[in-house]
């Protein structure tokens, strides 16, 4: 019955006057009987409804069209394609994924992109049998001569069959391909099924300058990733009988780097040099002058352990290298001491003052004096010692954690006298867990608000 009914439809729409018809359209064209089942296909339509086949059942999308008696008509236009293509690609940002997405978005059965790869060899990105995109990698010389014609920025060319080919397809046939240059050394192959050249050559238009987007973006990620692991601190090393704990908190929290840093460089002796400094700004600029300013001190430590001897000499190193930022810091080395507990040697540069936490809870404030670091001529550096009974605390800051400014009154800073208090409340408390609660009581008064890097390092002699 209903292949009668077909026959009949057949009589009212003739197949053969819309066949002639539709081939001649400049869009895609899929016509469904009243049962939908695909009867008509144009050339365009083969290429942007891979699944509209005479014979099968199918909702091919696009624009529809009613053409009566239950006969439907569906559209796609090439700019259509192009566009929705286009869209997706402009997104991309990583080159894998921009790879990956051309192959899935490429106007053919068997889509495979071939780009330049690492030392000199070529990436094959096609689709598996299970619809995913892999890559493989060759050396050049497999690719082929007419292949590489293209790849080397020839017009497109078809490439014979060769069942021996990186073309191979899935399930180990093979078949002729188009292969359709993109810029940069690559070329989009097409193998199987019907084949718009015009269409190809547009849309590797597309995909090569998303290609190049991508790729140049990802090698400007890769840059900054290696250029900010120089710059982010180092774990905490283990020191025999010193507790060390540290905050660490950019206002570019993403970036994870900023101007403030700090250091710990343990020496074959059991003593140790430290530092906690701050850069004029915060972000990219800041960040690498701080970079600039630990690479400095990790130098200048090993023909010098005196802290105000140590930063005469990065003074003068910075100046001689035109340093613009205003620097300031603490540096400081320890000795555990015998009896127990640790003696410390401090100086400081433009710094705010470091503080000691004593056993009673009383807080003291460490006078040390110095003028900012790496700018200014004639900048002289005092220092002091500190001794610390076991348990007893250091702790360094950012003028960050001062000046942090309270969520309910942006004019409110959070002050010395608070830290102090917050300070105090940390008697009997490993080195940790002081951080931690400092940290707790500083964000507490910020809440959500922005804020400026914010740093601290805590020094505690072992109990």
């Amino acid at each position: 019955m209903a292949q009668g009914y077909r026959q009949g439809a057949d009589a009212v729409l003739d197949l053969s006057s819309w066949r002639r018809l539709v081939d001649g359209f400049h869009e895609a064209v899929v016509v469904l009987d009243p049962d939908g089942v695909v009867r008509l296909v144009n050339p365009l339509a083969a290429v942007l409804f891979p699944d509209a086949r005479p014979g099968t059942p199918s909702v091919p999308g696009g624009r529809r069209q009613d053409l009566g008696g239950g006969w439907t008509a569906w559209f796609k236009g090439t700019e259509d394609f192009l566009e929705r293509a286009s869209q997706r690609l402009a997104v991309l940002a990583d080159r894998a994924e921009a790879l990956r997405t051309v192959v899935e978005l490429a106007p053919a059965d068997h889509p495979v992109v071939i780009v330049p790869g690492a030392r000199g060899r070529l990436e094959w990105w096609r689709r598996t049998p299970g619809g995913e995109v892999s890559v493989s990698r060759t050396t050049r010389q497999v690719a082929g001569k007419a292949l590489l014609d293209v790849l080397d920025g020839g017009p497109a060319r078809e490439l014979a069959a060769d069942g021996d080919g990186p073309w191979t397809l899935p399930g180990g046939t093979s078949t002729a391909g188009l292969a359709v240059p993109l810029v940069g050394g690559g070329a989009l192959v097409c193998f199987g099924g019907p084949r718009h050249l015009e269409l190809l050559e547009r849309f590797a238009e597309r995909a090569a300058a998303a290609l190049d987007a991508a790729t140049r973006f990802s090698e400007q990620e890769r840059t900054v990733e290696a250029l900010r692991a120089n710059l982010l601190p180092a774990p905490l090393p283990d020191v025999a009988g010193v507790r060390l704990a540290r905050v660490f908190e950019p206002a570019h929290r993403k970036a994870l780097i900023g101007g403030d840093f700090y250091d710990v460089h343990p020496r074959e002796d059991g003593s140790a040099a430290f530092v906690l400094g701050d850069v004029a700004g915060n972000g990219l600029e800041a960040a690498a002058h701080s970079g600039r300013v630990r690479q400095s001190l990790h130098t200048l430590l090993l023909v010098e352990q005196r802290p105000a001897q140590l930063l005469t000499l990065l003074d003068a190193a910075l100046r001689a290298a035109g340093s613009r930022l205003f620097t300031t810091l603490v540096v400081g080395t320890l000795v555990p001491v015998q009896a127990g507990g640790l003696r410390l040697a401090l100086a400081a540069g433009g710094h705010p003052a470091p503080l000691v936490l004593r056993s009673g809870g009383r807080v003291d404030e460490v006078a040390v004096h110095g003028g900012i670091v790496g700018v200014l001529p004639e900048v002289r550096f005092q220092q002091t010692t500190v001794m610390l009974a076991p348990g007893e605390t250091l702790l360094l800051y950012s003028d960050g954690v001062t000046e942090a400014r309270a969520a309910a009154d942006r004019q409110e800073l959070f002050g010395d006298a608070r830290l102090k208090a917050a300070l105090a409340e940390c008697v009997g408390l490993p080195a940790e867990a002081v951080a931690e609660h400092v940290r707790r009581v500083v964000f507490s008064w910020l809440g959500a608000a922005e804020h400026d890097d914010l740093t601290m390092l805590v020094v505690q002699a072992d109990p």
